[in-house]
Protein backbone atom coordinates (compact mmCIF):
# COMPACT_ATOMS: atom_id res chain seq x y z
CA UNK A 1 0.00 0.00 0.00
CA UNK A 2 1.43 3.17 -1.42
CA UNK A 3 2.47 5.57 1.86
CA UNK A 4 1.11 9.69 2.08
CA UNK A 5 2.44 12.42 3.54
CA UNK A 6 0.75 15.02 5.44
CA UNK A 7 1.07 17.45 8.18
CA UNK A 8 -0.85 17.15 11.42
CA UNK A 9 -1.26 20.11 14.19
CA UNK A 10 -0.37 18.46 17.34
CA UNK A 11 -3.58 17.87 19.65
CA UNK A 12 -1.65 19.77 22.50
CA UNK A 13 1.35 21.92 21.52
CA UNK A 14 3.96 22.67 24.20
CA UNK A 15 4.17 26.18 25.32
CA UNK A 16 7.94 27.44 25.83
CA UNK A 17 9.15 30.80 26.47
CA UNK A 18 11.21 31.88 22.78
CA UNK A 19 13.53 34.63 22.43
CA UNK A 20 13.83 35.49 19.11
CA UNK A 21 14.77 38.96 16.04
CA UNK A 22 11.30 40.52 15.65
CA UNK A 23 12.55 39.89 12.10
CA UNK A 24 12.13 36.20 12.31
CA UNK A 25 8.31 36.61 13.38
CA UNK A 26 7.84 38.70 10.64
CA UNK A 27 9.50 36.50 7.96
CA UNK A 28 7.62 32.94 10.10
CA UNK A 29 4.73 34.02 11.67
CA UNK A 30 3.73 30.61 11.73
CA UNK A 31 6.32 29.07 13.42
CA UNK A 32 5.04 31.15 16.14
CA UNK A 33 1.18 31.47 16.04
CA UNK A 34 -1.14 29.36 16.41
CA UNK A 35 -3.41 29.36 12.87
CA UNK A 36 -6.42 28.34 15.24
CA UNK A 37 -5.99 31.42 17.33
CA UNK A 38 -5.79 34.20 14.67
CA UNK A 39 -8.95 32.22 12.72
CA UNK A 40 -11.01 32.54 15.88
CA UNK A 41 -9.98 36.34 16.58
CA UNK A 42 -11.11 37.50 13.27
CA UNK A 43 -14.42 35.49 13.56
CA UNK A 44 -15.22 37.17 16.54
CA UNK A 45 -14.12 40.45 15.67
CA UNK A 46 -16.63 40.30 12.63
CA UNK A 47 -18.91 39.02 14.87
CA UNK A 48 -18.78 41.88 16.88
CA UNK A 49 -18.75 44.16 15.02
CA UNK A 50 -22.68 42.47 13.66
CA UNK A 51 -23.91 43.97 16.94
CA UNK A 52 -23.25 47.42 15.41
CA UNK A 53 -26.46 47.05 12.96
CA UNK A 54 -28.25 44.83 15.52
CA UNK A 55 -28.10 48.00 17.56
CA UNK A 56 -29.34 50.39 14.75
CA UNK A 57 -32.39 47.88 14.33
CA UNK A 58 -32.97 47.43 18.29
CA UNK A 59 -32.95 51.12 18.49
CA UNK A 60 -35.25 52.14 15.35
CA UNK A 61 -38.18 49.54 16.41
CA UNK A 62 -37.86 51.25 20.25
CA UNK A 63 -37.76 55.00 19.24
CA UNK A 64 -40.06 57.87 18.27
CA UNK A 65 -41.53 56.86 14.60
CA UNK A 66 -40.34 60.19 13.53
CA UNK A 67 -36.71 59.95 14.38
CA UNK A 68 -36.79 55.76 13.80
CA UNK A 69 -34.46 56.57 10.35
CA UNK A 70 -31.84 58.57 12.46
CA UNK A 71 -31.38 56.01 15.06
CA UNK A 72 -31.02 53.23 12.12
CA UNK A 73 -28.45 55.03 10.51
CA UNK A 74 -26.41 56.52 13.30
CA UNK A 75 -24.87 53.79 15.26
CA UNK A 76 -23.41 52.51 11.92
CA UNK A 77 -21.61 55.95 11.17
CA UNK A 78 -20.56 56.76 14.91
CA UNK A 79 -18.53 53.17 14.40
CA UNK A 80 -17.24 54.10 11.16
CA UNK A 81 -15.74 57.56 13.25
CA UNK A 82 -14.35 55.75 15.91
CA UNK A 83 -12.93 53.14 14.20
CA UNK A 84 -11.13 55.38 12.17
CA UNK A 85 -9.66 57.52 15.37
CA UNK A 86 -9.15 53.78 16.48
CA UNK A 87 -6.80 53.41 13.78
CA UNK A 88 -5.12 56.86 13.96
CA UNK A 89 -4.90 57.02 17.35
CA UNK A 90 -7.29 55.29 19.71
CA UNK A 91 -5.01 52.15 19.79
CA UNK A 92 -2.06 53.68 20.95
CA UNK A 93 -3.63 55.78 23.82
CA UNK A 94 -5.24 52.52 25.05
CA UNK A 95 -2.98 49.47 24.80
CA UNK A 96 1.06 50.98 24.38
CA UNK A 97 3.14 51.90 27.06
CA UNK A 98 3.26 55.63 28.47
CA UNK A 99 5.81 57.67 28.48
CA UNK A 100 3.82 60.70 30.23
CA UNK A 101 3.97 61.72 33.62
CA UNK A 102 1.03 59.98 34.05
CA UNK A 103 -0.16 56.24 32.40
CA UNK A 104 -3.88 57.71 31.71
CA UNK A 105 -3.08 57.31 28.23
CA UNK A 106 -0.19 55.46 26.16
CA UNK A 107 2.44 57.26 24.03
CA UNK A 108 4.41 54.69 22.02
CA UNK A 109 4.99 56.47 18.43
CA UNK A 110 4.98 53.48 16.69
CA UNK A 111 1.26 52.77 17.38
CA UNK A 112 -0.17 55.83 15.85
CA UNK A 113 -1.51 55.20 13.00
CA UNK A 114 -0.77 51.66 12.98
CA UNK A 115 2.72 52.09 11.68
CA UNK A 116 4.09 48.99 13.31
CA UNK A 117 1.92 46.95 15.07
CA UNK A 118 2.15 43.94 12.68
CA UNK A 119 3.36 41.20 14.34
CA UNK A 120 4.39 41.46 17.70
CA UNK A 121 3.48 38.93 20.26
CA UNK A 122 -0.01 40.08 22.50
CA UNK A 123 -0.13 37.78 25.95
CA UNK A 124 -3.66 35.95 25.80
CA UNK A 125 -5.48 35.14 29.02
CA UNK A 126 -5.05 36.00 32.13
CA UNK A 127 -1.34 34.16 32.90
CA UNK A 128 2.21 34.69 32.44
CA UNK A 129 2.84 31.78 30.26
CA UNK A 130 0.33 31.30 28.20
CA UNK A 131 -0.21 31.32 23.82
CA UNK A 132 0.15 35.14 22.43
CA UNK A 133 -1.16 36.64 19.41
CA UNK A 134 -0.42 38.75 16.76
CA UNK A 135 -0.62 42.56 17.83
CA UNK A 136 -2.55 43.71 14.66
CA UNK A 137 -5.05 41.06 15.30
CA UNK A 138 -5.65 42.37 18.76
CA UNK A 139 -5.88 45.67 17.07
CA UNK A 140 -8.37 44.87 15.25
CA UNK A 141 -10.46 43.20 17.89
CA UNK A 142 -10.29 45.79 20.07
CA UNK A 143 -11.29 48.47 17.95
CA UNK A 144 -14.34 46.25 17.25
CA UNK A 145 -15.21 46.88 20.93
CA UNK A 146 -14.06 50.64 20.84
CA UNK A 147 -17.28 51.52 18.32
CA UNK A 148 -19.44 49.16 19.53
CA UNK A 149 -19.08 50.89 23.17
CA UNK A 150 -19.95 54.42 20.57
CA UNK A 151 -22.82 52.89 19.05
CA UNK A 152 -24.04 51.97 22.68
CA UNK A 153 -24.80 55.99 23.36
CA UNK A 154 -26.13 56.74 20.06
CA UNK A 155 -29.84 55.80 21.37
CA UNK A 156 -29.70 58.81 24.36
CA UNK A 157 -29.59 61.30 21.64
CA UNK A 158 -33.10 60.92 19.75
CA UNK A 159 -34.74 63.80 19.56
CA UNK A 160 -32.21 65.85 21.48
CA UNK A 161 -28.92 66.78 19.26
CA UNK A 162 -27.91 66.94 15.62
CA UNK A 163 -25.79 63.56 14.09
CA UNK A 164 -22.83 66.07 13.00
CA UNK A 165 -22.89 67.35 16.46
CA UNK A 166 -23.55 64.10 17.90
CA UNK A 167 -20.11 62.37 16.31
CA UNK A 168 -18.02 65.81 17.32
CA UNK A 169 -19.37 64.95 21.09
CA UNK A 170 -18.73 60.66 20.65
CA UNK A 171 -14.66 61.72 19.33
CA UNK A 172 -14.11 63.75 21.99
CA UNK A 173 -15.89 61.18 24.40
CA UNK A 174 -13.62 58.32 23.08
CA UNK A 175 -10.51 59.92 24.03
CA UNK A 176 -11.59 61.63 27.30
CA UNK A 177 -13.73 58.85 28.25
CA UNK A 178 -13.82 55.42 26.84
CA UNK A 179 -9.58 54.99 26.34
CA UNK A 180 -8.65 55.34 29.71
CA UNK A 181 -11.69 53.18 31.39
CA UNK A 182 -10.56 50.69 28.90
CA UNK A 183 -7.25 51.05 29.45
CA UNK A 184 -7.23 51.08 33.50
CA UNK A 185 -9.58 47.57 33.08
CA UNK A 186 -7.46 45.70 30.06
CA UNK A 187 -3.98 46.95 29.73
CA UNK A 188 -1.06 45.03 32.18
CA UNK A 189 -0.38 48.98 33.77
CA UNK A 190 -4.08 49.80 34.44
CA UNK A 191 -5.04 49.52 38.27
CA UNK A 192 -7.75 47.81 37.67
CA UNK A 193 -5.69 45.32 36.39
CA UNK A 194 -3.10 45.31 39.13
CA UNK A 195 -6.05 45.38 41.91
CA UNK A 196 -7.18 41.94 40.79
CA UNK A 197 -10.57 43.10 39.44
CA UNK A 198 -12.16 40.69 37.13
CA UNK A 199 -14.12 42.47 33.97
CA UNK A 200 -13.93 40.04 31.01
CA UNK A 201 -15.45 41.27 28.26
CA UNK A 202 -16.08 44.97 29.21
CA UNK A 203 -18.62 45.59 32.04
CA UNK A 204 -17.44 48.65 33.36
CA UNK A 205 -15.38 50.10 30.12
CA UNK A 206 -18.47 48.88 27.93
CA UNK A 207 -21.57 49.00 29.80
CA UNK A 208 -21.21 50.68 32.59
CA UNK A 209 -19.67 53.72 30.52
CA UNK A 210 -22.02 53.80 27.90
CA UNK A 211 -25.07 53.69 30.15
CA UNK A 212 -23.60 56.30 32.41
CA UNK A 213 -22.77 58.70 29.35
CA UNK A 214 -26.49 58.12 28.25
CA UNK A 215 -27.71 58.71 31.82
CA UNK A 216 -25.35 62.02 32.34
CA UNK A 217 -26.79 63.03 28.59
CA UNK A 218 -30.27 62.96 30.53
CA UNK A 219 -29.15 65.19 33.25
CA UNK A 220 -27.87 67.52 31.18
CA UNK A 221 -30.91 68.05 29.10
CA UNK A 222 -33.23 68.02 31.67
CA UNK A 223 -31.62 70.47 33.59
CA UNK A 224 -31.58 72.88 30.56
CA UNK A 225 -35.62 72.80 30.49
CA UNK A 226 -34.86 75.08 33.76
CA UNK A 227 -34.10 78.82 33.88
CA UNK A 228 -33.13 79.79 37.25
CA UNK A 229 -32.00 77.11 40.32
CA UNK A 230 -35.48 77.70 42.43
CA UNK A 231 -37.20 75.56 39.17
CA UNK A 232 -34.47 73.31 39.34
CA UNK A 233 -34.77 72.55 42.84
CA UNK A 234 -38.64 72.11 43.00
CA UNK A 235 -38.30 69.78 40.12
CA UNK A 236 -35.85 67.57 41.89
CA UNK A 237 -37.70 67.55 44.93
CA UNK A 238 -40.56 66.92 42.93
CA UNK A 239 -38.39 63.93 41.31
CA UNK A 240 -37.45 62.36 44.37
CA UNK A 241 -41.51 62.66 45.68
CA UNK A 242 -42.12 60.91 42.61
CA UNK A 243 -39.64 58.14 42.99
CA UNK A 244 -40.66 57.79 46.92
CA UNK A 245 -44.24 57.02 45.69
CA UNK A 246 -42.94 54.40 42.55
CA UNK A 247 -41.98 52.36 45.37
CA UNK A 248 -44.94 53.05 47.85
CA UNK A 249 -47.92 53.10 45.53
CA UNK A 250 -47.23 49.03 45.35
CA UNK A 251 -47.25 48.29 48.90
CA UNK A 252 -50.58 50.62 49.09
CA UNK A 253 -51.96 48.88 45.84
CA UNK A 254 -51.14 45.67 48.05
CA UNK A 255 -53.30 46.65 50.82
CA UNK A 256 -55.89 47.56 49.72
CA UNK A 257 -56.85 44.82 47.17
CA UNK A 258 -56.17 42.85 50.70
CA UNK A 259 -58.49 45.17 52.29
CA UNK A 260 -61.22 44.58 49.58
CA UNK A 261 -60.87 40.96 49.91
CA UNK A 262 -61.06 41.13 53.82
CA UNK A 263 -64.59 42.91 52.81
CA UNK A 264 -66.08 40.84 50.16
CA UNK A 265 -65.63 37.58 52.09
CA UNK A 266 -67.14 39.35 55.05
CA UNK A 267 -70.29 40.15 53.57
CA UNK A 268 -70.45 37.05 51.89
CA UNK A 269 -69.84 35.09 55.71
CA UNK A 270 -72.57 37.85 56.75
CA UNK A 271 -75.35 37.23 53.86
CA UNK A 272 -74.67 33.41 54.61
CA UNK A 273 -75.87 33.93 58.45
CA UNK A 274 -78.45 36.06 57.63
CA UNK A 275 -79.90 33.49 55.34
CA UNK A 276 -79.10 30.48 57.98
CA UNK A 277 -80.96 32.78 60.40
CA UNK A 278 -84.81 34.03 58.50
CA UNK A 279 -84.27 30.54 56.26
CA UNK A 280 -88.60 29.23 57.19
CA UNK A 281 -89.45 25.94 58.63
CA UNK A 282 -89.89 22.83 56.56
CA UNK A 283 -93.42 22.36 58.03
CA UNK A 284 -94.47 26.10 57.39
CA UNK A 285 -96.73 26.75 54.67
CA UNK A 286 -95.62 26.26 51.01
CA UNK A 287 -96.69 29.68 49.77
CA UNK A 288 -95.30 31.67 52.61
CA UNK A 289 -92.11 29.53 52.72
CA UNK A 290 -91.32 30.02 48.94
CA UNK A 291 -91.55 33.91 49.08
CA UNK A 292 -89.60 33.92 52.26
CA UNK A 293 -87.02 31.92 50.03
CA UNK A 294 -86.86 33.59 47.02
CA UNK A 295 -86.63 36.76 48.64
CA UNK A 296 -83.99 35.71 50.60
CA UNK A 297 -82.07 34.46 47.87
CA UNK A 298 -82.71 37.72 45.49
CA UNK A 299 -81.42 39.90 48.68
CA UNK A 300 -78.05 37.19 48.64
CA UNK A 301 -77.64 38.07 45.04
CA UNK A 302 -77.68 41.35 45.59
CA UNK A 303 -75.35 41.25 48.63
CA UNK A 304 -72.95 39.35 46.33
CA UNK A 305 -73.51 41.93 43.37
CA UNK A 306 -72.54 44.34 45.46
CA UNK A 307 -69.21 42.66 46.97
CA UNK A 308 -67.83 41.99 43.32
CA UNK A 309 -65.80 44.38 42.01
CA UNK A 310 -67.77 46.90 39.33
CA UNK A 311 -66.32 47.20 35.81
CA UNK A 312 -65.39 50.96 36.07
CA UNK A 313 -66.61 51.44 32.70
CA UNK A 314 -69.93 49.52 31.92
CA UNK A 315 -70.86 49.14 35.92
CA UNK A 316 -71.19 45.59 35.55
CA UNK A 317 -69.46 42.82 37.80
CA UNK A 318 -66.61 41.42 36.02
CA UNK A 319 -67.48 38.10 36.85
CA UNK A 320 -71.01 37.64 35.87
CA UNK A 321 -71.38 36.32 32.80
CA UNK A 322 -74.38 38.41 30.26
CA UNK A 323 -76.79 35.82 30.71
CA UNK A 324 -77.71 36.68 33.88
CA UNK A 325 -76.41 40.44 34.30
CA UNK A 326 -79.24 42.31 36.01
CA UNK A 327 -80.65 39.79 38.01
CA UNK A 328 -82.74 37.58 35.38
CA UNK A 329 -81.72 34.68 33.17
CA UNK A 330 -80.97 35.65 29.60
CA UNK A 331 -81.46 32.64 27.13
CA UNK A 332 -79.36 34.65 24.17
CA UNK A 333 -75.94 33.52 24.09
CA UNK A 334 -73.40 36.05 25.87
CA UNK A 335 -72.18 38.77 23.63
CA UNK A 336 -68.31 39.92 23.13
CA UNK A 337 -66.72 40.69 26.65
CA UNK A 338 -66.72 44.00 27.22
CA UNK A 339 -63.42 45.71 26.26
CA UNK A 340 -60.59 46.33 28.89
CA UNK A 341 -59.04 49.65 29.71
CA UNK A 342 -55.85 47.77 30.33
CA UNK A 343 -53.88 47.68 26.89
CA UNK A 344 -51.14 45.97 26.39
CA UNK A 345 -50.28 46.52 22.79
CA UNK A 346 -47.86 49.28 22.74
CA UNK A 347 -48.71 52.97 21.71
CA UNK A 348 -46.95 53.94 18.24
CA UNK A 349 -44.94 56.86 20.26
CA UNK A 350 -43.34 54.42 22.29
CA UNK A 351 -41.75 51.69 19.66
CA UNK A 352 -41.86 52.25 15.88
CA UNK A 353 -41.19 48.01 15.17
CA UNK A 354 -41.64 45.46 17.25
CA UNK A 355 -40.28 43.15 14.48
CA UNK A 356 -37.19 45.48 14.44
CA UNK A 357 -36.12 44.85 17.75
CA UNK A 358 -36.80 41.35 17.58
CA UNK A 359 -34.24 40.75 15.18
CA UNK A 360 -31.83 43.53 16.56
CA UNK A 361 -31.98 41.38 19.49
CA UNK A 362 -31.83 37.78 17.88
CA UNK A 363 -28.54 39.20 15.88
CA UNK A 364 -27.32 40.68 19.01
CA UNK A 365 -27.58 37.54 20.45
CA UNK A 366 -25.42 36.04 17.95
CA UNK A 367 -22.73 38.24 17.63
CA UNK A 368 -22.95 38.20 21.52
CA UNK A 369 -20.60 34.79 20.80
CA UNK A 370 -17.41 36.84 19.32
CA UNK A 371 -17.78 39.46 22.08
CA UNK A 372 -17.55 37.27 25.13
CA UNK A 373 -15.94 33.94 23.48
CA UNK A 374 -13.26 36.16 21.65
CA UNK A 375 -12.47 37.61 24.90
CA UNK A 376 -10.56 34.38 25.65
CA UNK A 377 -7.90 35.56 23.01
CA UNK A 378 -7.59 32.23 21.60
CA UNK A 379 -9.47 29.11 20.12
CA UNK A 380 -9.74 26.94 23.29
CA UNK A 381 -12.04 25.76 26.15
CA UNK A 382 -12.12 28.89 28.47
CA UNK A 383 -13.66 30.59 25.08
CA UNK A 384 -16.39 27.65 24.45
CA UNK A 385 -17.17 27.91 28.57
CA UNK A 386 -17.69 31.68 27.77
CA UNK A 387 -19.91 31.07 24.85
CA UNK A 388 -22.16 28.47 26.71
CA UNK A 389 -22.32 31.02 29.43
CA UNK A 390 -23.71 33.67 27.30
CA UNK A 391 -26.24 31.68 25.85
CA UNK A 392 -27.26 30.54 29.10
CA UNK A 393 -27.08 33.87 30.74
CA UNK A 394 -29.51 35.12 27.97
CA UNK A 395 -32.10 32.47 28.00
CA UNK A 396 -32.29 32.56 31.46
CA UNK A 397 -32.97 36.37 31.47
CA UNK A 398 -35.33 36.14 29.01
CA UNK A 399 -37.27 33.49 30.03
CA UNK A 400 -37.76 35.30 33.53
CA UNK A 401 -38.75 38.18 31.85
CA UNK A 402 -41.60 36.76 30.00
CA UNK A 403 -42.74 34.78 33.46
CA UNK A 404 -42.42 37.75 35.31
CA UNK A 405 -44.62 39.70 32.34
CA UNK A 406 -47.58 36.82 32.42
CA UNK A 407 -47.89 37.29 36.29
CA UNK A 408 -48.05 41.07 35.93
CA UNK A 409 -50.71 40.73 33.21
CA UNK A 410 -52.19 37.83 35.89
CA UNK A 411 -52.02 40.20 38.59
CA UNK A 412 -53.42 43.38 36.69
CA UNK A 413 -56.58 41.04 35.33
CA UNK A 414 -57.65 40.30 38.21
CA UNK A 415 -57.00 44.00 39.79
CA UNK A 416 -59.85 46.13 40.75
CA UNK A 417 -58.21 49.43 39.43
CA UNK A 418 -57.55 48.11 35.77
CA UNK A 419 -56.78 51.87 34.35
CA UNK A 420 -53.73 52.46 37.01
CA UNK A 421 -51.95 49.38 35.98
CA UNK A 422 -51.93 49.70 31.58
CA UNK A 423 -49.12 47.38 30.09
CA UNK A 424 -47.26 49.57 27.42
CA UNK A 425 -45.61 46.83 26.05
CA UNK A 426 -46.07 42.88 24.61
CA UNK A 427 -44.77 40.06 26.34
CA UNK A 428 -41.98 40.27 22.96
CA UNK A 429 -40.17 43.61 23.99
CA UNK A 430 -40.03 41.94 27.85
CA UNK A 431 -38.53 39.29 26.53
CA UNK A 432 -35.65 41.12 24.44
CA UNK A 433 -35.37 43.32 27.69
CA UNK A 434 -34.66 40.19 29.81
CA UNK A 435 -32.02 38.67 27.01
CA UNK A 436 -30.16 41.67 27.17
CA UNK A 437 -30.02 41.91 30.62
CA UNK A 438 -28.58 38.68 30.17
CA UNK A 439 -26.18 39.09 27.41
CA UNK A 440 -24.80 42.23 30.00
CA UNK A 441 -24.87 41.27 33.18
CA UNK A 442 -22.47 38.32 32.20
CA UNK A 443 -19.76 39.96 30.00
CA UNK A 444 -17.33 40.90 32.88
CA UNK A 445 -17.67 37.14 34.14
CA UNK A 446 -18.27 34.93 30.83
CA UNK A 447 -14.84 33.83 31.21
CA UNK A 448 -14.33 33.82 35.02
CA UNK A 449 -17.63 32.15 36.24
CA UNK A 450 -18.84 28.20 36.05
CA UNK A 451 -21.27 27.44 33.11
CA UNK A 452 -23.91 27.00 36.09
CA UNK A 453 -24.11 30.31 37.27
CA UNK A 454 -24.89 31.90 33.92
CA UNK A 455 -28.60 31.33 34.83
CA UNK A 456 -28.28 33.27 37.80
CA UNK A 457 -26.67 35.98 35.85
CA UNK A 458 -29.87 36.37 33.98
CA UNK A 459 -32.21 35.85 36.26
CA UNK A 460 -30.71 38.40 38.67
CA UNK A 461 -29.86 41.10 36.15
CA UNK A 462 -33.38 40.80 34.52
CA UNK A 463 -35.21 41.24 37.78
CA UNK A 464 -33.16 43.76 38.94
CA UNK A 465 -34.25 45.87 35.61
CA UNK A 466 -37.56 45.94 36.11
CA UNK A 467 -37.85 46.17 39.76
CA UNK A 468 -35.88 49.78 38.98
CA UNK A 469 -37.59 50.48 35.21
CA UNK A 470 -40.15 52.87 37.15
CA UNK A 471 -37.44 54.97 38.92
CA UNK A 472 -35.68 54.83 36.02
CA UNK A 473 -37.98 56.71 33.96
CA UNK A 474 -38.47 59.16 36.02
CA UNK A 475 -35.17 60.52 37.03
CA UNK A 476 -34.32 59.71 33.35
CA UNK A 477 -36.97 61.34 31.63
CA UNK A 478 -34.41 62.12 28.93
CA UNK A 479 -33.62 58.65 28.58
CA UNK A 480 -36.93 56.76 26.61
CA UNK A 481 -35.03 53.67 25.70
CA UNK A 482 -33.78 53.19 29.59
CA UNK A 483 -29.98 52.77 28.49
CA UNK A 484 -28.86 53.36 31.88
CA UNK A 485 -31.02 50.67 33.31
CA UNK A 486 -30.32 48.11 30.98
CA UNK A 487 -26.53 48.47 30.45
CA UNK A 488 -25.07 50.46 33.38
CA UNK A 489 -27.54 48.80 36.31
CA UNK A 490 -27.25 45.11 34.65
CA UNK A 491 -23.01 45.84 34.06
CA UNK A 492 -22.95 46.80 37.63
CA UNK A 493 -24.89 43.48 38.37
CA UNK A 494 -22.83 41.54 36.53
CA UNK A 495 -19.44 43.05 38.06
CA UNK A 496 -20.47 42.11 41.31
CA UNK A 497 -21.91 38.42 40.59
CA UNK A 498 -18.70 37.63 38.92
CA UNK A 499 -16.84 38.86 42.21
CA UNK A 500 -18.88 36.25 43.97
CA UNK A 501 -19.33 33.30 41.49
CA UNK A 502 -15.24 33.48 40.17
CA UNK A 503 -13.58 29.98 40.73
CA UNK A 504 -9.50 28.95 38.78
CA UNK A 505 -11.53 26.07 37.00
CA UNK A 506 -13.32 28.07 34.80
CA UNK A 507 -10.43 30.57 34.43
CA UNK A 508 -7.93 27.82 33.82
CA UNK A 509 -9.51 26.28 31.07
CA UNK A 510 -7.62 28.00 28.20
CA UNK A 511 -4.14 25.87 29.70
CA UNK A 512 -2.63 28.90 31.30
CA UNK A 513 -4.35 32.09 32.89
CA UNK A 514 -5.09 32.23 36.97
CA UNK A 515 -7.31 34.00 39.27
CA UNK A 516 -6.03 37.42 39.87
CA UNK A 517 -3.83 37.11 42.99
CA UNK A 518 -4.93 33.86 43.99
CA UNK A 519 -5.56 33.19 47.37
CA UNK A 520 -5.16 36.61 48.69
CA UNK A 521 -8.80 37.66 48.52
CA UNK A 522 -11.86 36.55 49.74
CA UNK A 523 -14.98 36.40 48.08
CA UNK A 524 -16.32 39.22 50.25
CA UNK A 525 -12.92 41.22 49.10
CA UNK A 526 -13.51 40.14 45.56
CA UNK A 527 -16.43 41.62 45.51
CA UNK A 528 -15.57 44.89 47.22
CA UNK A 529 -12.95 45.22 44.86
CA UNK A 530 -15.34 44.84 41.96
CA UNK A 531 -17.82 47.61 43.53
CA UNK A 532 -14.76 49.90 43.68
CA UNK A 533 -14.25 49.25 39.48
CA UNK A 534 -18.16 49.93 38.63
CA UNK A 535 -18.43 53.14 40.90
CA UNK A 536 -15.08 54.44 39.59
CA UNK A 537 -16.46 53.84 36.32
CA UNK A 538 -19.61 55.53 37.09
CA UNK A 539 -17.98 58.70 38.80
CA UNK A 540 -15.28 59.07 36.12
CA UNK A 541 -17.52 58.87 32.85
CA UNK A 542 -20.59 61.15 34.54
CA UNK A 543 -17.63 63.98 35.62
CA UNK A 544 -15.89 63.62 32.47
CA UNK A 545 -19.17 63.61 30.21
CA UNK A 546 -20.46 66.31 31.92
CA UNK A 547 -17.82 68.67 31.56
CA UNK A 548 -17.95 67.10 27.94
CA UNK A 549 -21.35 68.66 27.22
CA UNK A 550 -20.90 71.82 29.27
CA UNK A 551 -17.78 72.74 27.06
CA UNK A 552 -19.69 72.07 23.70
CA UNK A 553 -22.38 74.43 25.01
CA UNK A 554 -20.46 77.39 25.62
CA UNK A 555 -18.34 76.65 22.57
CA UNK A 556 -20.44 75.62 19.31
CA UNK A 557 -23.78 75.99 21.14
CA UNK A 558 -24.36 72.36 20.40
CA UNK A 559 -27.34 71.26 22.20
CA UNK A 560 -29.86 73.80 20.99
CA UNK A 561 -33.49 72.67 20.60
CA UNK A 562 -33.70 71.15 17.35
CA UNK A 563 -36.60 70.47 15.11
CA UNK A 564 -39.56 68.35 17.58
CA UNK A 565 -40.53 65.34 16.79
CA UNK A 566 -44.00 66.56 16.34
CA UNK A 567 -43.32 68.93 13.78
CA UNK A 568 -42.45 65.57 11.61
CA UNK A 569 -44.70 63.44 9.48
CA UNK A 570 -45.02 60.12 10.54
CA UNK A 571 -44.97 58.81 6.50
CA UNK A 572 -41.19 60.67 5.95
CA UNK A 573 -39.07 58.51 4.98
CA UNK A 574 -36.22 60.53 5.83
CA UNK A 575 -37.80 61.35 9.29
CA UNK A 576 -35.25 64.20 9.97
CA UNK A 577 -34.38 66.79 7.27
CA UNK A 578 -31.48 67.03 5.66
CA UNK A 579 -30.51 70.49 7.31
CA UNK A 580 -30.36 68.56 11.03
CA UNK A 581 -27.31 66.54 10.03
CA UNK A 582 -25.01 69.76 9.51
Amino acid sequence: MASVTLYVSLPSPNVSQVSTAYSNILAHPEQFYQGSDIVWMMISSALVFIMIPALSLIYAGLGNRSFAMTLFRLPLITAAFIGFQWALWGYALTFTQSNLSTSWWGSEMRAFALADVLARPVGSGDGITGTSIPELVYVVYEGMFASFTAAIVCGGTMQRVRPARFLVFISLWSVLVYYPVARWSWYTDGWSKKLGIMDFAGGTPVHIVSGTTVATFSIFCSIEQYKNLKDLKGAVQQVFLDVAESFITPWKERLANSVELYDLLASIIASKRNKHRERPSSHSDGENGDATSEENVNEDCLDHQEAIPQDPEHGVPNSVPNSVRGGEVNDAPDGPPAPRQTSIRPRKSESYSINYVLLGTAILWFGWAGFNGGSALGGNLRAVSAWTSTHAAASSGGTTAVILIWWQKKKARGSNVRAKQPFSNITALYFCDGALAGLVAITPGAGYVPVWSAVIFGAVSTLFVNFFREPARIILKNDPLQIFLLHAGAGVVGMSLTGLFAIQTTIGLDGHSRIPHEGQYTRGQRLGYQLVDSVAGISYTFVVTMLILCFMKLVVHCFASSTSPNDLEDNDPQAVEMHEWV
